[in-house]
Protein backbone atom coordinates (compact mmCIF):
# COMPACT_ATOMS: atom_id res chain seq x y z
CA UNK A 1 0.00 0.00 0.00
CA UNK A 2 1.49 3.77 -0.96
CA UNK A 3 2.47 5.65 2.20
CA UNK A 4 -0.05 8.23 1.57
CA UNK A 5 -2.98 5.70 1.41
CA UNK A 6 -1.68 3.82 4.31
CA UNK A 7 -1.80 6.80 6.05
CA UNK A 8 -4.70 7.68 5.63
CA UNK A 9 -6.12 4.32 6.90
CA UNK A 10 -4.44 4.78 10.19
CA UNK A 11 -5.27 7.94 10.64
CA UNK A 12 -9.39 6.94 10.51
CA UNK A 13 -8.65 4.40 12.95
CA UNK A 14 -6.80 6.99 15.03
CA UNK A 15 -9.67 9.37 14.94
CA UNK A 16 -12.40 6.26 14.96
CA UNK A 17 -14.02 7.46 11.44
CA UNK A 18 -14.60 5.96 8.39
CA UNK A 19 -12.64 7.91 5.90
CA UNK A 20 -9.46 10.15 5.51
CA UNK A 21 -8.04 12.01 2.70
CA UNK A 22 -4.90 13.09 2.89
CA UNK A 23 -3.77 16.49 1.60
CA UNK A 24 -0.45 18.72 1.13
CA UNK A 25 -1.11 21.61 3.78
CA UNK A 26 -3.78 22.29 6.64
CA UNK A 27 -4.51 24.95 4.57
CA UNK A 28 -5.67 22.30 1.51
CA UNK A 29 -7.42 20.74 3.83
CA UNK A 30 -9.67 23.73 5.07
CA UNK A 31 -10.16 24.45 1.65
CA UNK A 32 -10.98 21.10 -0.32
CA UNK A 33 -13.27 20.36 3.06
CA UNK A 34 -15.49 23.93 2.15
CA UNK A 35 -15.31 23.11 -1.56
CA UNK A 36 -16.56 19.50 -1.26
CA UNK A 37 -19.56 20.79 0.27
CA UNK A 38 -20.46 22.94 -2.85
CA UNK A 39 -22.08 25.84 -1.62
CA UNK A 40 -23.23 28.51 -3.94
CA UNK A 41 -20.99 31.64 -3.99
CA UNK A 42 -21.06 33.83 -1.09
CA UNK A 43 -22.53 31.67 1.14
CA UNK A 44 -22.31 32.84 5.04
CA UNK A 45 -19.71 30.67 6.72
CA UNK A 46 -19.38 31.44 10.92
CA UNK A 47 -15.43 31.94 11.27
CA UNK A 48 -13.47 32.47 14.68
CA UNK A 49 -12.27 35.90 14.69
CA UNK A 50 -9.43 34.54 16.87
CA UNK A 51 -7.56 32.31 14.35
CA UNK A 52 -4.75 31.25 12.31
CA UNK A 53 -5.14 32.83 9.22
CA UNK A 54 -5.03 29.91 7.01
CA UNK A 55 -9.24 29.18 8.52
CA UNK A 56 -10.06 32.63 6.92
CA UNK A 57 -8.26 32.28 3.89
CA UNK A 58 -10.01 28.68 3.18
CA UNK A 59 -13.32 30.20 3.44
CA UNK A 60 -11.82 33.34 0.94
CA UNK A 61 -10.54 30.76 -1.43
CA UNK A 62 -13.81 29.15 -1.93
CA UNK A 63 -15.63 32.21 -2.76
CA UNK A 64 -17.70 32.00 0.32
CA UNK A 65 -18.41 34.73 2.88
CA UNK A 66 -16.88 34.78 6.61
CA UNK A 67 -18.74 35.81 9.36
CA UNK A 68 -16.38 36.53 12.18
CA UNK A 69 -17.44 35.41 15.32
CA UNK A 70 -15.25 36.60 18.86
CA UNK A 71 -13.54 34.13 21.31
CA UNK A 72 -14.23 33.90 24.87
CA UNK A 73 -11.48 33.90 27.85
CA UNK A 74 -9.94 30.30 26.85
CA UNK A 75 -9.08 32.10 23.25
CA UNK A 76 -12.38 29.75 21.84
CA UNK A 77 -14.89 30.72 19.76
CA UNK A 78 -17.79 32.66 21.65
CA UNK A 79 -20.60 29.63 21.33
CA UNK A 80 -23.41 32.27 22.87
CA UNK A 81 -22.38 34.52 20.40
CA UNK A 82 -22.65 31.84 17.90
CA UNK A 83 -26.28 31.09 18.67
CA UNK A 84 -27.20 34.81 18.89
CA UNK A 85 -26.15 35.10 15.28
CA UNK A 86 -27.81 32.16 14.41
CA UNK A 87 -31.27 33.42 15.55
CA UNK A 88 -31.10 36.37 13.55
CA UNK A 89 -29.67 34.92 9.93
CA UNK A 90 -30.98 32.09 8.08
CA UNK A 91 -28.49 31.83 5.58
CA UNK A 92 -25.47 31.05 7.67
CA UNK A 93 -24.57 27.01 6.23
CA UNK A 94 -21.16 26.24 7.99
CA UNK A 95 -19.84 26.15 11.66
CA UNK A 96 -16.08 26.51 11.95
CA UNK A 97 -14.62 25.66 15.01
CA UNK A 98 -11.09 26.14 15.91
CA UNK A 99 -9.34 24.42 19.00
CA UNK A 100 -6.72 26.73 19.87
CA UNK A 101 -3.31 25.87 21.29
CA UNK A 102 -4.68 22.55 22.33
CA UNK A 103 -7.08 23.90 23.89
CA UNK A 104 -10.66 22.47 22.65
CA UNK A 105 -14.47 24.12 21.86
CA UNK A 106 -17.06 22.33 23.54
CA UNK A 107 -18.14 20.40 20.94
CA UNK A 108 -21.65 18.74 22.62
CA UNK A 109 -22.50 22.81 22.33
CA UNK A 110 -21.45 22.83 18.99
CA UNK A 111 -23.08 19.78 17.11
CA UNK A 112 -26.52 21.00 19.25
CA UNK A 113 -26.32 24.20 17.19
CA UNK A 114 -25.01 22.41 14.21
CA UNK A 115 -28.93 20.33 15.10
CA UNK A 116 -31.05 23.28 15.34
CA UNK A 117 -29.62 25.16 12.37
CA UNK A 118 -29.03 22.37 9.86
CA UNK A 119 -25.39 23.60 9.87
CA UNK A 120 -22.40 21.37 8.47
CA UNK A 121 -19.79 21.71 11.13
CA UNK A 122 -15.88 22.04 10.33
CA UNK A 123 -13.46 21.18 13.20
CA UNK A 124 -9.84 22.85 12.53
CA UNK A 125 -8.04 20.83 14.77
CA UNK A 126 -4.30 21.54 13.55
CA UNK A 127 -3.51 22.41 17.05
CA UNK A 128 -4.95 19.85 19.28
CA UNK A 129 -3.82 16.53 17.34
CA UNK A 130 -4.56 13.41 19.94
CA UNK A 131 -6.96 15.60 22.03
CA UNK A 132 -10.69 14.63 23.06
CA UNK A 133 -14.16 15.55 24.10
CA UNK A 134 -15.63 13.30 26.51
CA UNK A 135 -13.67 10.53 25.25
CA UNK A 136 -14.75 11.27 21.12
CA UNK A 137 -11.77 12.11 19.12
CA UNK A 138 -10.86 15.82 18.40
CA UNK A 139 -11.79 16.67 14.48
CA UNK A 140 -14.02 13.30 14.74
CA UNK A 141 -17.59 15.33 14.91
CA UNK A 142 -18.40 16.16 11.71
CA UNK A 143 -15.90 17.02 9.11
CA UNK A 144 -12.33 17.24 10.83
CA UNK A 145 -9.04 18.95 8.76
CA UNK A 146 -5.55 18.60 10.32
CA UNK A 147 -1.78 20.12 9.49
CA UNK A 148 0.84 17.90 9.15
CA UNK A 149 3.59 20.80 8.93
CA UNK A 150 6.59 20.40 10.86
CA UNK A 151 5.79 22.32 14.20
CA UNK A 152 2.55 20.01 14.92
CA UNK A 153 1.84 17.26 17.57
CA UNK A 154 1.88 15.10 14.43
CA UNK A 155 3.78 16.27 11.68
CA UNK A 156 5.87 15.61 8.76
CA UNK A 157 7.64 18.42 7.11
CA UNK A 158 4.39 19.66 5.36
CA UNK A 159 0.67 17.77 4.45
CA UNK A 160 -2.87 17.82 6.11
CA UNK A 161 -5.99 15.81 6.54
CA UNK A 162 -9.59 15.70 6.25
CA UNK A 163 -11.69 13.48 8.03
CA UNK A 164 -15.62 12.39 8.43
CA UNK A 165 -18.10 9.40 8.72
CA UNK A 166 -19.89 10.96 5.01
CA UNK A 167 -18.66 9.00 2.74
CA UNK A 168 -20.24 10.28 -0.13
CA UNK A 169 -19.13 13.84 1.27
CA UNK A 170 -15.68 12.11 1.15
CA UNK A 171 -15.32 10.67 -2.53
CA UNK A 172 -16.03 14.15 -3.56
CA UNK A 173 -13.34 15.87 -1.44
CA UNK A 174 -10.79 12.78 -2.55
CA UNK A 175 -11.82 13.80 -6.54
CA UNK A 176 -11.19 17.86 -6.11
CA UNK A 177 -7.83 16.97 -4.20
CA UNK A 178 -6.81 15.68 -7.09
CA UNK A 179 -7.33 17.60 -10.03
CA UNK A 180 -11.48 16.30 -10.70
CA UNK A 181 -10.26 13.59 -12.44
CA UNK A 182 -13.68 11.91 -12.03
CA UNK A 183 -13.38 7.31 -12.08
CA UNK A 184 -12.80 7.96 -15.83
CA UNK A 185 -9.65 10.16 -16.09
CA UNK A 186 -10.78 10.84 -19.44
CA UNK A 187 -9.31 14.47 -19.03
CA UNK A 188 -12.89 15.97 -19.02
CA UNK A 189 -13.67 17.57 -15.42
CA UNK A 190 -17.01 18.12 -14.25
CA UNK A 191 -16.12 20.46 -11.45
CA UNK A 192 -13.37 22.64 -9.75
CA UNK A 193 -10.50 20.67 -8.70
CA UNK A 194 -6.86 21.27 -6.67
CA UNK A 195 -3.57 19.86 -7.27
CA UNK A 196 -3.22 19.48 -3.38
CA UNK A 197 -2.62 15.92 -3.35
CA UNK A 198 0.41 14.56 -0.37
CA UNK A 199 3.53 13.14 -1.15
CA UNK A 200 4.64 9.67 -0.49
CA UNK A 201 7.54 11.06 1.83
CA UNK A 202 5.48 13.59 3.40
CA UNK A 203 2.97 10.89 4.41
CA UNK A 204 5.68 8.34 5.67
CA UNK A 205 7.20 11.37 7.89
CA UNK A 206 3.73 11.47 8.99
CA UNK A 207 3.19 7.95 9.68
CA UNK A 208 6.23 7.90 12.19
CA UNK A 209 4.80 10.75 13.86
CA UNK A 210 1.74 9.09 14.49
CA UNK A 211 2.94 5.89 15.58
CA UNK A 212 5.18 8.21 18.21
CA UNK A 213 2.22 10.42 19.02
CA UNK A 214 1.33 9.47 22.51
CA UNK A 215 4.68 9.24 23.73
CA UNK A 216 4.89 12.90 22.40
CA UNK A 217 1.73 13.82 23.74
CA UNK A 218 3.00 12.68 27.74
CA UNK A 219 6.58 15.06 27.02
CA UNK A 220 4.64 17.87 26.25
CA UNK A 221 2.12 17.20 29.44
CA UNK A 222 5.62 16.86 31.34
CA UNK A 223 7.45 20.02 29.79
CA UNK A 224 3.78 22.34 30.47
CA UNK A 225 4.16 21.12 34.20
CA UNK A 226 7.74 22.48 34.25
CA UNK A 227 6.68 25.49 32.85
CA UNK A 228 4.22 25.76 34.85
CA UNK A 229 6.76 25.50 38.16
CA UNK A 230 9.18 27.87 36.73
CA UNK A 231 7.10 30.86 35.43
CA UNK A 232 5.51 33.29 37.82
CA UNK A 233 1.87 32.57 37.95
CA UNK A 234 0.80 35.84 37.27
CA UNK A 235 1.85 34.86 33.62
CA UNK A 236 -0.01 31.97 33.17
CA UNK A 237 -2.40 31.45 30.98
CA UNK A 238 -5.64 28.91 32.67
CA UNK A 239 -4.36 25.56 32.43
CA UNK A 240 -6.81 23.79 30.75
CA UNK A 241 -5.14 22.19 27.45
CA UNK A 242 -6.46 19.27 26.83
CA UNK A 243 -3.37 18.32 24.81
CA UNK A 244 -0.63 20.32 24.76
CA UNK A 245 0.90 21.74 21.45
CA UNK A 246 2.24 25.01 22.70
CA UNK A 247 2.78 26.61 25.90
CA UNK A 248 0.96 30.20 25.98
CA UNK A 249 1.19 32.99 28.51
CA UNK A 250 -0.61 36.54 29.05
CA UNK A 251 1.67 39.52 29.60
CA UNK A 252 0.72 43.28 29.17
CA UNK A 253 3.48 43.78 26.65
CA UNK A 254 3.61 40.57 24.67
CA UNK A 255 4.45 41.51 21.41
CA UNK A 256 7.51 43.57 22.42
CA UNK A 257 8.49 40.43 24.90
CA UNK A 258 8.67 38.01 21.38
CA UNK A 259 10.77 40.42 19.41
CA UNK A 260 13.41 40.34 22.61
CA UNK A 261 13.13 36.69 22.72
CA UNK A 262 13.76 36.37 19.30
CA UNK A 263 16.85 38.37 19.04
CA UNK A 264 17.90 35.58 21.30
CA UNK A 265 17.29 32.81 19.19
CA UNK A 266 14.31 31.51 21.81
CA UNK A 267 11.36 30.44 20.11
CA UNK A 268 8.61 32.56 20.62
CA UNK A 269 5.48 33.53 19.04
CA UNK A 270 2.81 36.21 18.94
CA UNK A 271 -0.69 35.28 19.54
CA UNK A 272 -2.99 35.38 16.72
CA UNK A 273 -4.39 38.92 15.30
CA UNK A 274 -7.85 38.80 14.67
CA UNK A 275 -9.15 37.80 11.20
CA UNK A 276 -11.59 40.83 11.47
CA UNK A 277 -8.17 43.46 11.22
CA UNK A 278 -6.62 41.75 8.48
CA UNK A 279 -6.55 43.71 5.39
CA UNK A 280 -7.92 40.74 3.16
CA UNK A 281 -11.05 40.90 4.95
CA UNK A 282 -11.54 44.09 5.29
CA UNK A 283 -14.72 44.27 2.88
CA UNK A 284 -16.61 42.70 5.35
CA UNK A 285 -18.41 45.15 7.59
CA UNK A 286 -17.71 43.11 11.05
CA UNK A 287 -16.90 44.98 14.78
CA UNK A 288 -13.77 43.70 15.97
CA UNK A 289 -14.21 41.74 18.79
CA UNK A 290 -13.29 42.54 21.95
CA UNK A 291 -11.46 39.43 23.56
CA UNK A 292 -10.36 38.51 20.13
CA UNK A 293 -8.07 42.05 20.54
CA UNK A 294 -7.22 41.72 24.24
CA UNK A 295 -5.82 38.13 23.75
CA UNK A 296 -3.91 39.05 20.47
CA UNK A 297 -2.19 42.07 22.24
CA UNK A 298 -1.77 40.21 25.83
CA UNK A 299 -0.82 36.87 24.77
CA UNK A 300 2.31 35.07 23.76
CA UNK A 301 3.81 31.64 23.55
CA UNK A 302 6.93 29.29 23.30
CA UNK A 303 7.29 26.42 21.07
CA UNK A 304 7.23 22.92 22.66
CA UNK A 305 10.82 21.11 22.04
CA UNK A 306 10.63 17.20 23.18
CA UNK A 307 14.11 16.89 22.40
CA UNK A 308 15.27 19.61 25.48
CA UNK A 309 16.25 18.72 28.78
CA UNK A 310 15.11 19.79 32.22
CA UNK A 311 18.28 21.71 32.48
CA UNK A 312 17.92 23.45 29.15
CA UNK A 313 13.78 24.30 29.72
CA UNK A 314 15.05 25.60 33.22
CA UNK A 315 18.13 27.86 31.47
CA UNK A 316 15.74 29.21 28.97
CA UNK A 317 12.87 29.81 31.17
CA UNK A 318 15.23 32.47 33.55
CA UNK A 319 15.88 34.29 30.29
CA UNK A 320 11.96 34.47 29.47
CA UNK A 321 10.94 34.97 33.24
CA UNK A 322 13.76 38.00 33.30
CA UNK A 323 12.63 39.54 30.08
CA UNK A 324 9.08 39.46 31.23
CA UNK A 325 10.20 41.15 34.35
CA UNK A 326 11.85 43.67 32.79
CA UNK A 327 9.33 44.68 30.36
CA UNK A 328 6.80 44.96 33.17
CA UNK A 329 8.65 47.03 35.18
CA UNK A 330 9.03 49.69 32.20
CA UNK A 331 5.49 49.93 32.00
Amino acid sequence: MAPYKLLESEYAKHLQVKKCVSVNTGTAALHVALEALELPPKTKVIVPDFTMYATGLAVHYAGLTPIFVDCDENLLIDLEEVSDMLENSSDIKVLIVTHIYGRVVDMTKVMKIAKKYNLRVIEDACEAQGAFWKNKPIGSFDIGCFSFYRNKIIHAEEGGIVACDDIEYMKMVEDMKSMSFGTTHDYYHKRIGFNYRMTNSQASLALQSLRDSKKNIAKREKIKNIYNNLFNKKYHMTDNREVVWVYDMIHPRSDEVVKKLKSLGINARHSFKPMSIQPLFSRYTRKLGKNSKYWSENVFYLHIDVNKDTEQLEKESKIVSKIMKDYEVKL
